[in-house]
């Protein structure tokens, strides 16, 4: 990796992290057709990159994270919203690494094939989702995450491992599927995506996947300012416009990769 292989990989990550683009499948795309990597090799490096957005969906929600860690103390079976929502981090956490670990021991290194018509599938999803948004107006919105919900998003969370699924695209489908509001689903997805990520990452080192450099911390650095950057332009966007248009927006930026 080169100065400038690592500002570029380090943007796109922190712009697509949030996007129902696959930040993997277009960061594997441009490793592959503009810096000769294999794909294996890309998708590697593309799941490391996903540490700077980890530190910039910490920092975003460390009041949240925070609230979290001091709730644990007096932690019970009773539903209040911070028991609600460690049970929900905690299934959705337990699934998705039962599913995303035979992922990235065994599939990645069998990759052949690029993600474009998945992450059209995916837009088509937040379509759908856009649409029945705009005309089920009078649907029933949870107020409080549940543990069966937490086991639905991990389910599909862990798919985002291979190049071209929307980690963000799939869970919040899901989500706003199962009847949560949009603001819920955009922060319920985000902040399922920091345990993962953080798994993630940990088995990459244990099975030295990567190699460490001073372009690779950059384009960590990159990724984590424009990441928090468009975290918090993506959800202050998500709170002032119909969410409906919202979902059909993303869902409509989903099939770019196909037309480029």
């Amino acid at each position: 990796m080169d100065l400038f292989q690592a500002v570029i990989l380090g943007i796109v990550q922190g712009i697509a992290e949030w996007l129902p683009i696959s930040s993997e499948g277009v960061n594997s795309l441009i490793l592959i057709y503009f810096f000769n990597s294999s794909l294996t090799d890309a998708v590697y490096l593309s799941i490391w990159l996903h540490s700077g957005t980890l530190l910039a969906a910490v920092v975003f929600f460390r009041k949240q994270i925070l609230k979290l860690l001091k709730n644990l103390r007096h932690y019970s079976f009773k539903e209040t919203p911070y028991n609600n929502l460690t049970n929900f981090l905690v299934a959705s956490t337990i699934v998705t690494g039962i599913i995303g670990l035979p992922i990235l021991l065994f599939g990645l290194d069998k990759l052949d094939f690029n993600g474009n018509l998945a992450t059209a599938f995916i837009g088509i999803l937040l379509i759908i989702t856009g649409f029945l948004q705009l005309f089920i107006k009078n649907q029933t919105l949870k107020k409080l995450p549940t543990t069966f919900d937490g086991i639905l998003a991990g389910f599909v969370q862990p798919f985002a491992g291979l190049p071209g699924l929307s980690r963000s695209g799939l869970t919040v489908s899901v989500l706003i599927f199962r009847g949560y509001n949009p603001e819920t689903a955009l922060s319920l997805s985000f902040l399922m995506s920091i345990p993962a990520v953080f798994g993630a990452e940990i088995v990459l080192i244990l099975l030295d996947k990567v190699t460490f450099s001073y372009y690779l911390l950059l384009a960590m650095v990159f990724s984590f300012i424009i990441g928090l950057f468009t975290l918090n332009f993506l959800t202050q966007f998500a709170k002032k416009f119909n969410f409906g248009y919202f979902c059909i927006l993303l869902g409509l930026i989903s099939f770019t990769p196909l037309i480029l």
